[in-house]
């Protein structure tokens, strides 16, 4: 990389770490006033809302990175251009093949720091996050809804109430079927402890069904064989555009063996192979917004045509998601038809300028 490119780099990831910063600030005010409402809930208090906030930052860095990349490319592009250095190094025999081959080092540069935050930070805080808010509000670690979430083990239906800061689980219901589908078993259990490798029911109330009628036992312990672990109760109660993608390829191939819907995890999944990818065409994007018919208009215009090229990218984005959701499409066509579209008219805006 020659000393121009380097500086072209340094120029574009400067302005773009100065957009991201506004509106990482911006939002976060936001998120601020929204949380104000909840305050004063058990023991959710100021303290408790900054904490959150704070953990709750990497997902904001990681939904905001491609609009910022794209305002901060047409930033540092535009002021290059409105200095006239960018025609100084065109005069000078620099190309624009080389200008964007240094556009294009950012948008690497770019994605790497995408994938990074969104598969090692993100999801470690945003759990941390839910818990510490849902501990401060309720008293427990959380759940889908307020009376606990429903999983499938097999032929075993299980229903957990509540899952306790330790990790343990209290109010367990497993309902367990035959081939027939008839109802056998019905094991209902105060609290479950794992130990690694399976969990130990205690206070134990079980109901056998059978052609003789129903035989109730009570036992003061029992083991529960299941697939289920902690790690997974977890995927339970992060929604999964918030999980590692190991954690989704985990999760989904469990719901595969039992025969459950996997749409929303699949989804979740190629999102998240395709927001670096998104973060680099929103770079790629900004030379044609240089380069291009608003290579004449004063910086102002420059940036509002890049909000509403990001704004649209990420609501297009959000929507299609939904769309190919409800009508079935391929997860993977879903997720990446929209980044496709946008880097099909960046390599149009390219074309034309070549």
């Amino acid at each position: 990389m020659t000393i121009l490119q380097r500086y072209i780099a340094k120029t574009i990831l400067t302005s773009t770490g100065l957009v991201l910063l506004v509106l990482l600030g911006l939002y976060t005010f936001m998120d601020f006033i929204g949380e104000l409402e909840d305050v004063g809930k058990g023991q959710y208090h100021l303290t408790e809302v900054l904490s959150y906030l704070a953990l709750s930052m990497p997902k904001r860095f990681y939904e905001l990175l491609p609009v910022a990349a794209l305002l901060g490319s047409v930033l540092g592009l535009g002021s290059l251009a409105s200095q006239s250095e960018l025609v100084v190094m065109r005069a000078a025999g620099i190309s624009i093949q080389k200008i964007n081959q240094a556009v294009m080092i950012v948008a690497l540069a770019l994605m790497l720091i995408a994938l990074f935050v969104g598969e090692v930070i993100r999801p470690p805080a945003e759990q941390k996050a839910r818990e510490m808010q849902s501990m401060a509000q309720t008293g427990t670690v959380g759940s889908r809804s307020e009376n606990g979430f429903w999983t499938r083990d097999g032929y075993h239906f299980n229903h957990i109430q509540r899952i306790l800061p330790d990790g343990r689980f209290a109010g367990i219901s497993i309902y367990e079927f035959d081939e027939k589908n008839r109802l056998r078993n019905i094991t209902k259990a105060e609290e479950a402890r794992y130990d690694g490798e399976k969990w130990t029911l205690s206070d134990v109330v079980q109901s056998t069904i059978d052609s003789r009628g129903v035989e109730v036992r009570a036992i003061e312990y029992a083991e529960w064989q299941s697939t289920l672990n902690p790690g997974m109760v977890n995927i339970v109660i992060v929604p999964p555009e918030f999980l590692p993608v190991w954690s989704l390829i985990e999760y989904i191939d469990y719901l595969q063996m039992n025969r459950q819907s996997v749409g929303q995890y699949q989804m979740a999944f190629w999102m998240k192979v395709m927001m670096p990818l998104s973060s680099a065409v929103m770079v790629f994007l900004a030379v044609p917004f240089v380069f291009g018919p608003l290579r004449s208009a004063p910086i102002g215009g420059r940036i509002l045509a890049g909000a509403l090229v990001g704004i649209g990218f990420y609501l297009f984005n959000q929507s299609f998601q939904h769309i190919g959701l409800v009508f079935g499409i391929l997860p993977w066509l879903t997720a990446a038809l929209p980044t496709v579209l946008f880097a099909g008219f960046g390599y149009y805006g390219m074309k034309r300028i070549n």
